[in-house]
């Protein structure tokens, strides 16, 4: 048994996935989403957050955040034997695989290959978002067990679309609503902050 996560969103009126590389080390080359074998008695749910956490080593948060957000949101779920994919929704960061691409290279530059090739954290070398079509002409070389998958996620192309706009949408008119909020008490943390140096 075994489960995974996959980051999604729209982006430019598309759909868009989270994969991550293997290192230059791993036995099955290629991306994949970010999962694994189960551990023990644990869930896919369990499974997925464990997985998620390590791989893309704390960026979307502990795993304790991680777990709060995906049963917050829900997840569409594909299953392909015994494992089971979580599609999670969220916004679109274009500075996501930078930062995480840039930490990875600085390490794996410094750290001693063994570290690596050892360490559940540097499983993924680099992520990348691919948009559905990118996934549909075969453009994404993916481990080779994840093109079952991937067929998965084209033939339930709808539905995860609705899916995930469903729970964007929810997260746009509340963020807005912070947004406006926070800008008009940042005025005025502003003034407070500078009032000290006049």
């Amino acid at each position: 048994m075994g489960a995974g996560i996959l980051p999604t969103t729209i982006h430019n009126n598309k759909l868009y996935f989270l994969f991550g590389k293997e290192n230059k080390f791993a036995d099955t080359p290629g991306w994949a989403e970010f999962g694994g074998g189960s551990e023990g008695k644990e869930t896919h749910l369990n499974t997925a957050i464990r997985e998620g956490t390590e791989e893309l080593t704390g960026f979307l948060g502990s795993s304790t955040e991680l777990e709060r957000k995906m049963k917050k949101t829900g997840t569409f779920n594909i299953d392909w034997n015994t494992y089971r994919s979580h599609i999670l929704p969220m916004e679109y960061d274009e500075l996501l695989p930078f930062y995480y691409n840039n930490n990875q290279r600085f390490l794996q530059k410094r750290l001693d290959p063994n570290v690596i090739k050892k360490s559940k954290i540097f499983e993924k070398a680099e992520i990348r978002w691919f948009s559905i079509d990118e996934i549909k002409k075969r453009k994404v070389p993916f481990r080779s067990y994840y093109y079952n998958i991937a067929d998965l996620i084209i033939k339930n192309e709808l539905a995860i679309n609705k899916f995930v706009r469903s729970k964007l949408n929810k997260s746009k008119t509340y963020r807005h609503k912070t947004r406006r909020i926070t800008k008009s008490k940042s005025k005025t943390q502003k003034r407070k902050m500078f009032s000290f140096l006049f």
